[in-house]
């Protein structure tokens, strides 16, 4: 079942135009060593088991490096386009690669390691369907589970969502344009364009999520905050998260015990 607040059309709608030039407009990204990465933080925080899901996978780059690390990989994305693209990499079985709200997961079994990268749940414009994300994880991580996933932060809106932000992707022959006006205060709502060479525009309307606001939402799922990093370009973890310094901020949550 898929939830129809503002959130799921917007995201669905913008990820189904770009799936075609994603892989490129994404070259540059380093997902195998930002995955080792979280790998080894999850490990620090209980993960033993090898049995991953990862929510919103997009073209299959996010767990591609789960695959090379031996996991038994189950993964999901909002766009059937995407989803199509993953499966056409070959990488999983089709029937392992579905369609799926984040907020509505399908009983898919229980995941020792569920991830949810690429600022996928800022996508998520209200604490309730926040809290259902939560929820939808919650009941698929196994005892002793890890739940990785991050956020982007008020610099990033700030750099790359406000009018001033024009990047061009000459690999995708993209160009990204910021839309949001105005300062960008905790709980913003912040707007981007990716104009693509055929004129096809893909928007992304985000929202930034507040630690407290996070650590809320991860408490009424029945789980517990256990680290929260800041990232910085290039995958960087740093253990002194800082909303005006850091890109991202990467969450660790296990169940509460």
């Amino acid at each position: 079942m898929v939830m129809t607040t503002i959130s799921a059309p917007s995201a669905l709608d913008a990820y189904e135009r770009l799936a075609p030039v994603y892989d490129r407009f994404t070259d540059s990204y380093d997902h195998d060593g930002w995955v080792a990465s979280l790998e080894r933080v999850a490990r620090r925080h209980g993960l033993r088991g090898r049995r991953a899901l990862d929510v919103a996978c997009g073209t299959g780059k996010s767990f591609a490096p789960l695959l090379s690390r031996g996991y038994d990989v189950w993964a999901c994305d909002l766009s059937p386009a995407m989803v199509e693209q993953a499966r056409r990499s070959g990488q999983l079985p089709a029937e392992r690669v579905v369609v799926a709200d984040m907020r509505d997961l399908p009983p898919l079994g229980t995941f020792d390691f569920v991830t949810c990268l690429d600022d996928a749940v800022n996508y998520l414009l209200d604490g309730d369907d926040l809290r259902a994300a939560f929820a939808s994880v919650a009941r698929l991580l196994a005892p002793g589970g890890v739940y990785v996933f991050d956020v982007n932060t008020l610099a990033t809106y700030r750099d790359g969502f406000s009018t001033r932000a024009t990047f061009e992707r000459p690999l995708a022959n993209a160009i990204w344009r910021g839309e949001t006006r105005g300062p960008i205060r905790p709980g913003a709502i912040c707007a981007a364009s990716i104009e693509l060479a055929d004129a096809t525009v893909s928007r992304h309307v985000q929202r930034h999520h507040p630690e407290e606001e996070v650590r809320s939402a991860l408490s009424s799922a029945g789980l517990a905050c256990r680290a929260v990093l800041g990232q910085s370009t290039g995958g960087v973890l740093h253990p002194d998260a800082d909303e005006e310094i850091h890109t991202k901020l990467v969450y660790v949550a296990s169940r509460a015990a």
